[in-house]
């Protein structure tokens, strides 16, 4: 290499390096401090006069003595409410790039919950993998600035109402791409429905003065087009899980043969849908059968009386299906994704049905069968 092809090389390497040192210098000067961002983790929406309420919480501070932020601001839309939230944070930045729960009053969600997708959807602030929440019989505000204790907040009682559901089969939460998801192809959804309950410590002080509330997952809040419509139960969302196949662990209450009771844990399970057709082509009825399996957990007979608690799983899951499906019926919400999941079995008959399926199902007839398999704990023995 020859001394002037040499140094053109070195003042071009060096250019570089001081083009990277430079554009770090900029980049530097507009990046804004962690200590310096107001980290939102829980933003709850509720219906206001003209308008939308929003209220924020960030978690918990570093010490048990530091509280979070809790915020709230209306506006005629979500984005001006978000504005007022974001000049109420005085000298912090508003992050809510990291938001860890979407939170809606019941009556938000019952008048029109479409505004607050839409802006999930549309927002280059909010992820869409975000879960959604539905409050019970309160307000977000209610739970957003009450909930808690200290450094304890609403962000950690949905951290732990995420953490109770992932294993087991009486909810599930679903984030808000999900229910956009299902929303645009059944017209209906499932999100996670919660309730405001005093915390467990209150409730053993007995204390009677101010008690902080806790948030605990309360069976699922049924969508359907921009409205809710109703609540499954827990005991119902089991149903719900069985057909949709998000069966995890949960407990079923039975009796035994002596009226006693006993505790059966859910370990596992499915369902299936088999449609009835006519000579003609035309939908005429709906077999669903359900497969589950559990152990016995607790029961004063023991191990004796599996047969007949056997018995008692399959007619308490079977009553379960049924009202979830007769609920599905009544508020004409397929939230179980039916027609699509019919579809997938007999296409060519499903798209030439007329009417179609929406307008049949109310009245269609449904046969549920539920078979289970119960196991024993088994005897324990001590080594030797």
């Amino acid at each position: 290499m020859s001394a002037a092809r040499a140094r053109r090389l070195l003042l071009f390497l060096f250019i570089i390096i001081v083009g990277l040192c430079l554009g770090g210098c900029g980049l530097r000067s507009q990046a804004r401090e962690v200590d310096e961002l107001l980290v939102a983790q829980t933003l709850g929406f509720d219906n206001a006069a003209q308008g939308v309420l929003l209220s924020l919480a960030s978690a918990g501070g570093a010490s048990p003595d530091e509280p979070p932020v809790r915020l709230e601001s209306r506006g005629p839309s979500v984005t001006a409410a978000l504005e007022s939230l974001r000049a109420g944070a005085n000298e912090e930045e508003l992050f809510c790039a990291h938001l860890g729960h979407l939170l809606i009053g019941e009556a938000a969600a019952r008048s029109d919950i479409r505004p607050v997708l839409d802006y999930v959807c549309r927002s280059g602030d909010l992820r869409l993998s975000v879960p959604l929440y539905i409050l019970r019989e309160s307000s977000a505000r209610e739970a957003v600035l009450g909930v808690g204790d200290g450094s304890f907040g609403i962000c950690d009682a949905l951290d732990s109402v995420d953490a109770d559901l992932r294993a087991r089969g009486d909810g599930h939460t679903a984030s808000a791409a999900e229910v956009l998801r299902d929303l645009e192809r059944s017209g209906s959804a499932l999100v996670c429905a919660v309730s405001l309950r005093p915390s467990a410590e209150n409730d053993q002080s007995g204390e009677a003065g101010e008690r902080p509330d806790t948030i605990v997952p309360d069976g699922y809040a049924v969508l359907r087009g921009r409205q809710l419509c109703g609540f499954l139960s827990r005991d119902q969302a089991v149903g719900a899980g069985l057909l949709s196949g998000r069966s995890g662990l949960c407990e079923v209450s039975v009796t035994d043969q002596a009226g006693l009771p006993a505790t059966l844990t859910l370990t596992g399970g499915s369902g299936s849908f088999e449609p009835v057709w006519d000579d003609d082509g035309e939908l005429t009825g709906l077999l669903v059968s359900v497969e589950a399996e559990a152990i016995l957990a607790e029961s004063a007979a023991g191990d004796t009386e599996l047969d007949y608690l056997q018995r008692m799983l399959e007619r308490a899951l079977s009553e379960r299906v049924r009202q979830v499906l007769q609920l599905s019926k009544q508020w004409e919400a397929d939230f179980l994704g039916l027609e699509r999941r019919l579809e997938l079995r007999a296409p060519g008959k499903m798209r030439s049905l007329s009417p179609d399926f929406a307008a049949r199902w109310p009245s269609l007839p449904v046969t549920v069968s539920v078979s289970a398999v119960l196991t024993g704990t088994g005897d324990v023995e001590d080594e030797p």
